[in-house]
């Protein structure tokens, strides 16, 4: 009985030996030293860690049902997961660009989605902006695809076939930019909302109507091409597309340079076979100038590294690259941004 005690007591001693000397008297499931990297670091920045508090990130950008809302919360989404902890988004439901354009300039918010037209007049506390005064404001990114182009539409069996045959002419659009956009298509004709015979505003679906029922003589509209209220009017109805002209264009991008020449090209809608000269203007993003070079940095690069995540949500953001983030502006880029784009070779321009 002592010899199989003393033997037991051998084995034991053994064994703690053994272990000690093989490292395994710690447990698997022990916590090392060291504490382990923080996961969803940028690339190339391996030595940041989340604040103690993200950085709120407050962006205007239209309804909340709208494709802007819905690419931006996407946006967020590819953020954070990303950069887990560093950025807390609100993504805010607005009425569209010139709202977006106030609550920017009021400091309301932190980045905001706008027209270029909207981005210049609140960056010079112009026009509908000038009570509030010049916005400290910055660009990021300019939005993929050719931005609104102006539509000119009028029946297939229509005498119109230019703007200067719009004189004396019943024309739809609707108040506000749609109105502005018919506007400065007769402005590059040297005309005044006062050739017409009559102006009506009309939402699009009234318009369209209108056009079939032959209350009016033609609309106008700006949006993406091919629209899809468009192309089931050209289906259904059929209609032509009133060219604006390249001289015509020339001379309201010279006045107004936030817009730029597109080409509707044949084909684009059913029965529509011609090429349109017409123009459009690009939606951005505008953030507040004060906003670290850090902050903006991180969007743009996340915009830009997840392009096709991003086409992914909207279909209209395809194609988007650095240099497509880059092009248009008319007012300065934020810096941050600026040190993005200069990373890729791409030169901006910035404030002074």
């Amino acid at each position: 009985m002592k010899k199989s005690r003393l033997l037991s007591l051998l084995l034991a001693l053994t064994m703690v030996f053994t272990l000690a000397a093989c490292g395994g008297g710690t447990p698997s499931n022990a916590p090392s030293e060291e504490p382990p990297a923080v996961s969803g670091e940028p690339s190339g920045d391996e030595g940041r860690t989340p604040p103690a508090t993200p950085t709120v990130l407050r962006i205007a950008c239209g309804p909340l049902t709208g494709q802007q809302n819905t690419t931006y919360n996407g946006i967020a989404d590819l953020i954070n997961k990303d950069m887990p902890g560093f950025y807390s988004f609100f993504i805010e439901g607005t009425t569209g660009s010139a709202e977006n354009g106030r609550l920017l300039a009021a400091g309301e918010v932190d980045m905001g989605t706008t027209g270029l037209d909207v981005s210049l007049k609140a960056y010079e506390g112009s026009g509908d902006f000038e009570a509030i005064g010049a916005a400290n404001i910055r660009q990021v990114i300019t939005h993929p695809g050719t931005g609104a182009i102006v539509h000119v539409v009028v029946p297939k069996d229509s005498s119109i076939n230019t703007i200067e045959d719009l004189a004396g002419k019943k024309v739809a659009a609707t108040a506000g930019v749609m109105q502005g956009y018919l506007e400065d298509a007769l402005f590059g004709h040297d005309m005044t909302l006062d050739d017409l015979g009559s102006l009506v505003n009309l939402s699009l679906t009234d318009m369209m109507n209108a056009l079939q029922d032959g209350t009016i003589d033609a609309l106008c509209y700006g949006n993406f091409a091919p629209n899809t209220n468009f192309t089931d009017l050209a289906t259904t109805f059929g209609f032509k597309l009133i060219d604006i002209g390249e001289e015509a264009v020339a001379k309201i991008m010279e006045a107004k340079p936030w817009y730029h020449q597109e080409v509707i090209a044949g084909g684009t809608y059913p029965g529509v076979d011609n090429d349109v000269t017409s123009f459009a203007q690009s939606t951005v993003l505008c953030c507040s100038a004060d906003l670290p070079d850090e902050v903006v940095y991180d969007f743009v690069s996340s915009v830009v590294n997840h392009a096709e995540d991003i086409a992914a949500i909207n279909a209209g953001w395809a194609g988007l690259t650095a240099e497509t983030c880059s092009a248009y502006n008319v007012i300065p880029y934020h810096s941050g941004a600026a040190k993005f784009y200069s990373e890729q070779g791409i030169t901006v321009d910035v404030a002074e």
